[in-house]
């Protein structure tokens, strides 16, 4: 009875570590379509101002953009004869409340008109 006892407590433990676990995984994924989804309204630079902060259901969102210049290079690594462009570096977090942050994410949207 002892050994079993053992047994089944460690396969207790082992089920609720991966139910978490699932549960994790699950809130990470909804978190990176909501961050994509964000990003993906704005086709610009100059579309992220309304996008700065925000709310879906339990899900909250925070971006920040900052100037920044990107050296244009061919396929070959070559420069190209205009090698700069300014872009906007976007950083967004999404947050689920009472969880904390969930998922981070970078990505770059180039000016409708350079700055």
């Amino acid at each position: 009875m002892a050994i079993a006892a053992i047994a089944f407590t460690a396969l207790y433990r082992t089920v609720g570590q991966s139910s978490k676990v699932v549960v994790d995984v699950q809130a990470r994924v909804e978190a990176a379509m909501l961050a994509r989804s964000v990003l993906a309204r704005a086709t610009f630079a100059e579309d992220l101002a309304p996008l700065q902060t925000g709310q879906e259901g339990p899900w909250q969102w925070r971006l920040q953009a900052a100037q920044q210049t990107v050296t244009l290079t061919d396929t070959t690594g070559q420069a190209l004869e205009s090698p700069t462009v300014p872009v906007a570096r976007v950083d967004i977090e999404v947050a689920r409340e009472g969880a904390g942050r969930v998922f981070e994410m970078t990505a770059w949207k180039p000016y409708r008109n350079a700055p």
